[in-house]
């Protein structure tokens, strides 16, 4: 019974976000930007509870480039751009701000996290001319299956599979898989392969 809820749950999501989904696409030809699918995130992210949880998944399925169908993103997380996937069993927690990335499966984010374009958003190699005016370039981040980012942590590089952020820690390296990281900057504090359940499971 309870999947058979679920399924009638989605689907009643899926018909109430897809008008949302149509004015994007129209809004899409007038505006080549990214503008119109930040606006309708964060018109999504105000929804609170379970309804919300629903309503977003449903319109993150239908309009990035990858989302699964059983993740969950909480309220007031917002999400910048349409090449964002969304691997199965992803939670994003509250108020994360969310750039081009991948998110592989069963990652766990903490509340209040922001995963950064990359590092090169922003040029600023001359000092004659505004960071406003050098321009930039967005950067793809890979988050690693199985890992977990602490709360108010700062991800802008590549983050390994079943890696451990710590909280409020400041990720600007790639982070190797199996590894446990805090700090800002961040840096290796151990690695999961050292503890004794993972040496008597030869991991």
């Amino acid at each position: 019974m309870k999947p058979f809820l679920k399924a009638m749950s989605g689907l009643a999501a899926w018909l109430l976000v897809l008008p949302l989904y149509i004015v994007l696409v129209f809004m899409e030809f007038f505006i080549r930007t990214d503008q119109p699918f930040q606006c309708c995130s964060q018109l999504l992210s105000l929804l609170p509870g379970i309804p919300g949880n629903y309503l977003r998944r449903e319109f993150y399925r239908l309009s990035l480039a990858k989302c699964s169908a059983d993740c969950c993103i909480e309220f007031g997380s917002l999400l910048n751009q349409r090449s964002i996937e969304i691997g199965h069993r992803v939670y994003i927690g509250a108020n994360c701000c969310i750039g081009e990335c991948s998110i592989e499966d069963d990652v766990l984010v903490g509340s209040n996290v922001d995963i950064i374009s990359g590092k090169k958003q922003h040029g600023f190699d001359r000092i004659d001319v505004s960071v406003r005016e050098q321009g930039g370039a967005l950067e793809k981040i890979i988050i690693g299956q199985d890992s977990w980012l602490g709360n108010s942590s700062v991800v802008m590089a590549n983050i390994g599979s079943k890696c451990i952020i710590g909280a409020g820690s400041v990720v600007i390296n790639d982070v190797e898989p199996l590894s446990i990281v805090a700090g800002n900057p961040a840096r290796v504090i151990k690695k999961r392969t050292d503890g004794p359940i993972a040496r008597m499971t030869n991991v």
